[in-house]
């Protein structure tokens, strides 16, 4: 048996709100376009994990708390 998280609801529109910032101006300090965060936000893309931990510190969160997280369990089979 193994576990393993999959990526739920986005939380950075929540998280800027909370800090007060907006998305467009978010994306200009981790050098982004507004497109891309509205990609991360819309699912259509997940940043990659410097891009995650780097919008994590302006955020002032854990990368684990950019998205809502589902736990999948399946089994192990070797073959």
């Amino acid at each position: 048996m193994f576990v393993t998280f999959k990526v739920g609801k986005c939380r950075i529109p929540e998280l800027c709100s909370s800090r007060g910032i907006d998305q467009t101006q978010l994306a200009a300090k981790v050098g982004l376009t507004k497109q891309q965060i509205t990609d991360y936000v819309s699912l259509r893309n997940k940043p990659s994990i410097e891009r995650a931990y780097n919008l994590a510190k302006i955020l002032g969160c854990s990368i684990e708390e950019l998205y809502d997280w589902t736990e999948v369990s399946g089994n192990i089979t070797e073959g």
